[in-house]
């Protein structure tokens, strides 16, 4: 389309700010300004609030960021900041410096074909500390800190994949710049004395944008769209008609998308904004009639066709007079111009036209036939083709969009009339209708359109995987050629829509959303796919990233590695450990300062490791003897004194602190034989219990100090495995629930006998009931059954051997069973009813995670498949809980 560029230049305005967005962070007086350094001729500008903060979420959640990683000076951006992120977390001052710190971004065109970006803030803390810090990270020597330090220009690079940048500090603001060029406009309008802020409507503009988001654009839209000359060929620009102006968008990151909402304040009128103001808003319902490989369209609403036409000021008086009544008078409703996904030119486009009578409508085009004659007709499928008599009609009316419709065809569908440069193309949008194969049918395309509004004056789509071949067209050799060779990276943008609406005032509000979604995962459901070495049978572990609360996972392959991936699948650290590891993964606060350790243990050691995936001091543990189940970690008061309590194979129980040495005034006990599961802890009217339970069933009650507290007699049975431990009101009435080496389930509190809860087989506990009875879930074969009591609630038949693990989660709509079937590698859901949940089975082969990794509302599940990839699945209900 022609005027797909009309707001697609914003987009990328923002993706070429980006791309240098945060090459480092800085450090000066607070009381500076660094919007004095930003340049008047800036085409665009990125304003972050809180830039450390946001970026480390974007990176750490943005498919987008995963997805260009692959790029070296991506690579390079991440290296950087993963190094700021190591320094800053034992670096109080280097920390403090970049708390809440904004950065703005301009990006200008400094002659010729290139676009230079200007980075600059003003850190909080003062420059005695965090300076040597900056000049460590960003490989500045001493002799150029010394330039810096007397407010000269130096020249940087802080990583081989990254071109010399020039920094300079003048005035308590931290400079970057891409090139000396812009780093001289920046200067030169520090010394001019004057703000870029002091414009008018640039001052308006700022003062529109909203809280809340994560980062602000300001684009000027003459300079933007000179800037974009740098790509793209002078002809393909100039054919876009653009306001001059300012556009003030919010930006929200999402972690499949970018979504931009604000306004544009054009410094005069525009024929395209009037005519958009003077026809209102609608919804935009024409999916219904466009074929599904159409890959972009453009959609105005009208209510006044003659007012419309006069406002685009395209059609003169006598085609408005003469054309307008046959053919665009009568429109009430959406006008669009579509393309297919092909290159093929002028035969893959339609035009639709809605009317609230496709009779009357119909009447006036025949109108335009010879008199006494016909117009050329066909028929197609009981529908009637008829042939326009009057060449270029629409594009005299409409503009050199609709240059293709020379001599168009026609039929009328339902309200729409529909036009075609030819009848092969107008008959494959009659097949379309005819068959439900149109874009309003199309999954993928209205899982987008339910995340933009339904409602607009003007909405423009493209599905960019599909459609980049035909943008590319418009591209400098070069630039052409680059793009080319990213083939792959655009098959990993799905949608992007832009939507214009009238505002007060003579401004027009404007939204963009573009969202990330993988040619080949759009029709799987996946999130994201992680290759790692296989081996896996371990149910992936999700932990919590203190520094922006998204999940992450954990992994563990078949030569013990173990692998932390972020909420978009990306691989941050990898750890070579000596053994399997035994039970849960616990997050302590070892420092007692929001940041989040992982300590569990295997059979030989314990292991403390930080967020880096670095060894805290005093860990790893090495153990006298193997240990023979997992720890267990308590924090008796809530104080972060944790303590961790081992048993090992001599049947002593090892009690750690967080030092990683033996808690002092610990009596070591000594169990009769070793434990097989870990210690339990109780608190009972104020006192604490711990419960450890040796091989051969006896359970041991200790004291905090590891003395015996208590006594009991209840025994469980040699190789029994502990389901469950509910306190009782007094400490007697605590009720053990276990199985025996048969399966068979039983229950005793510790002054009481056992009583038997199920027969020998696989029994694992279900939901507690009101009653204080527990559900029974066993696995028999190729069966699932649930029982309450002696009746059965839930009975699956599968068809093929179960794995023993069967996890509960509770969803939205109640409990759900997850059951994995290794020889079919499927992991599924059941819910409560028997029945499995939409869109499952799934590939894959261990048990399985249920998470919203990325904190966008919608739940991933998390397994292995047997070739060793970390799968993230999309779309399950919200609200899970283990």
């Amino acid at each position: 389309m022609r005027r797909s560029l009309v707001v697609l230049l914003l987009l990328a305005v923002c993706g070429a700010v980006a791309w240098t967005l945060f090459r480092w962070n800085r450090t000066t007086s607070a009381a500076a300004d660094p919007w004095r350094a930003i340049p008047e001729r800036s085409a665009a500008i990125l304003v972050i609030p809180d830039a450390w903060t946001t970026w480390d979420r974007f990176t750490h959640t943005s498919q987008f960021w995963t997805s260009l990683e692959h790029r070296p000076t991506v690579s390079a951006m991440g290296r950087i900041m993963d190094r700021t992120a190591a320094r800053a977390e034992n670096d109080a001052a280097l920390r403090s410096a970049l708390q809440q710190v904004t950065v703005l971004a301009a990006l200008m065109r400094t002659g010729g074909d290139h676009v230079d970006v200007l980075v600059a803030c003003t850190p909080r803390a003062g420059e005695a500390v965090p300076i040597h810090a900056f000049a460590e990270l960003l490989k500045v020597d001493e002799a150029s800190l010394a330039t810096l330090d007397k407010g000269g220009v130096i020249q940087c690079r802080p990583d081989t994949a990254l071109p010399a940048l020039s920094l300079c500090m003048q005035q308590g603001i931290w400079m970057l710049a891409s090139s000396p060029s812009i780093m001289d406009e920046a200067l030169l309008q520090l010394k001019s004395g004057r703000a870029i802020t002091q414009e008018l409507l640039f001052r308006d503009a700022l003062n529109t944008l909203g809280g809340g988001a994560d980062a602000h654009v300001l684009a000027h839209m003459e300079r933007a769209k000179n800037a974009l000359h740098t790509w793209w060929r002078a002809a393909v620009l100039d054919a876009q008609d653009l306001p001059a102006g300012w556009a003030a968008l919010d930006l929200r990151a999402r972690p499949d998308a970018f979504l931009l909402s604000g306004l544009i304040l054009p410094d005069t009128a525009h024929a395209v904004l009037t005519a958009l103001d003077h026809q209102g808003t609608g919804r935009n319902d024409l999916g219904r009639w466009l074929p599904v490989d159409v890959a972009a369209w453009d959609v105005h609403q009208v209510s006044d066709g003659e007012r419309y036409l006069r406002d685009l000021g395209v059609a003169s008086d006598s085609a408005i007079s003469t054309l307008a009544p046959r053919l665009f008078n009568w429109v009430q409703g959406s006008v669009g111009l579509a393309q297919a996904a092909d290159s093929s030119g002028a035969g893959r486009t339609w035009a639709l036209f809605q009317t609230d009578d496709p009779e009357g409508a119909a009447e006036e085009i025949r109108r335009l036939c010879p008199d006494g004659r016909t117009c050329d007709t066909l028929a197609h499928r009981g529908v009637q083709l008829t042939q326009l008599p009057v060449t270029a009609a629409l594009e005299r009316l409409l503009g050199p969009s609709y240059a293709a419709f020379h001599r168009p065809w026609w039929s009328v569908l339902g309200d729409v009339i529909v036009f075609a440069p030819d009848p092969g193309t107008l008959r494959s949008a009659i097949d379309a209708w005819h068959d439900g194969r149109t874009l309003a049918e199309d999954a993928r395309t209205s899982a987008w359109t339910e995340r933009i509004a339904s409602t607009a004056g003007r909405t423009l789509r493209w599905d960019i995987a599909r459609y980049w071949p035909r943008i590319a067209d418009g591209l400098k050799p070069d630039a052409a050629a680059a793009a080319k060779a990213e083939s792959a990276t655009w098959q990993r943008v799905g949608g992007l829509a832009v939507q214009l609406s009238p505002a007060q005032h003579g401004r027009t509000h404007i939204t963009i959303g573009l969202e990330h979604a993988p040619v080949e995962q759009r029709s799987t459901g996946i999130h994201w796919s992680t290759p790692l070495p296989p081996g896996t049978t371990r149910k992936p572990d999700i932990l919590r990233n203190h520094t922006n609360n998204t999940r992450e996972v954990l992994v563990q392959d078949g030569d013990h590695r173990i692998h932390l991936l972020g909420s978009s699948g990306k691989v941050l650290w990898k750890y070579q450990l000596d053994g399997p590891i035994m039970g849960e993964v616990h997050q302590v606060d070892r420092f007692k300062n929001g940041k989040l350790q992982l300590l569990f243990n295997t059979a030989g050691r314990v292991y403390l490791i930080d967020r880096n995936g670095k060894d805290v001091g005093g860990f790893p543990i090495g153990l006298p003897e193997k240990a023979t189940a997992p720890i267990a970690v308590f924090d008796y008061e809530g104080t972060k004194e944790y303590r961790v309590v081992v048993p090992l194979a001599d049947g002593r129980i090892h009690n750690y602190g967080m030092d990683g040495a033996m808690t002092t005034g610990w009596e070591t006990p000594h169990l009769n034989s070793a434990a097989q599961h870990p210690v339990r802890h109780l608190r009972i009217k104020n006192k604490d219990y711990l419960l450890a339970f040796d091989g051969d069933g006896h359970i041991r009650i200790l004291d905090r100090r590891g003395g015996e507290r208590e006594r009991t007699n209840l025994d469980l049975g040699a190789g029994a495995c502990v389901q469950a431990v509910s306190p009782g009101l007094e400490l007697n009435g605590t009720r053990v629930i276990w199985a025996d080496t048969s399966g068979a389930l039983y229950e005793a509190t510790l002054n009481g006998k056992p009583r038997p809860l199920a027969p020998p087989g696989r029994n694992t506990l279900g939901d507690l009931a009101d009653d204080g009875m527990y559900d029974i879930v066993r696995t028999t074969g190729d069966s699932l059954i649930v029982m309450r009591g002696a009746r059965s609630i839930v009975s699956r038949t599968f068809g093929a051997t179960l794995a023993p693990e069967v996890c509960r989660y509770k969803l939205g709509r109640g409990t759900v069973f997850g059951v994995v079937i290794p020889e079919r590698e499927q992991v599924t859901l059941i819910d409560d009813s028997g029945r499995e949940l939409d869109g499952l089975p799934l590939r894959g082969t261990t048990p399985f995670s249920i998470a919203d990794l990325d904190l966008d509302g919608t739940l991933e599940l998390v397994t292995v498949t047997a070739d060793g990839h970390v799968v993230a699945y999309n779309a399950l209900p919200p609200q899970v809980s283990r």
